[in-house]
């Protein structure tokens, strides 16, 4: 009887863990007419490229601003709760991430080493659609919000 107990924990356990982590590699295509933004301009067009490597994964974004200069933004996520430096992000430099492989995550966006915003990442059920929320403080202090919407490629 305790060699089925264990065995069932022991599944219920590695379901659990499972369950929480989430497929979000691969590429990703913003979708302008369900996005939005506030106090800040949408890109004419942006793609986002997760690549897993071991404990982490590698994030890749490349398209057109709103002025229509190119973008070029990356950053290697290892573990949770580490500082990344991030490069080609306009608005800030250095991210900490929560639960960065899970199905919700979490960003704390900071400039110059002050927190100046925040992100939720949520992977939308069955893993077609993806959206980034996020709240921030931009370089001339005016307060800016946005809803990014992206698809899977």
């Amino acid at each position: 009887m305790f060699r089925n107990t264990l065995t069932t924990l022991t599944l219920l356990l590695c379901t659990l863990s499972a369950a929480s982590a989430a497929d979000f590699m691969g590429t990703w295509n913003l979708n302008i007419a369900k996005s939005k933004a506030e106090g800040m301009p949408l890109p004419k067009q942006q793609t986002v490229t997760y690549t897993a490597k071991p404990g982490g994964y590698d994030y890749s974004s490349t398209g057109t601003s709103a002025t229509g200069e190119a973008i070029h933004a990356t950053f290697t996520y290892t573990k949770d709760g580490e500082e990344i430096k991030t490069t080609g992000f306009p608005n800030w430099d250095t991210i900490i991430i929560q639960k960065g492989l899970n199905v919700k995550g979490t960003v704390q966006l900071k400039r110059k080493g002050e927190v100046i915003g925040s992100v939720n990442r949520i992977l939308q059920p069955g893993g077609s659609a993806m959206t980034l929320s996020g709240k921030l403080t931009l370089p001339d202090g005016k307060k800016a919000s946005y809803k990014y919407v992206y698809d899977r490629k």
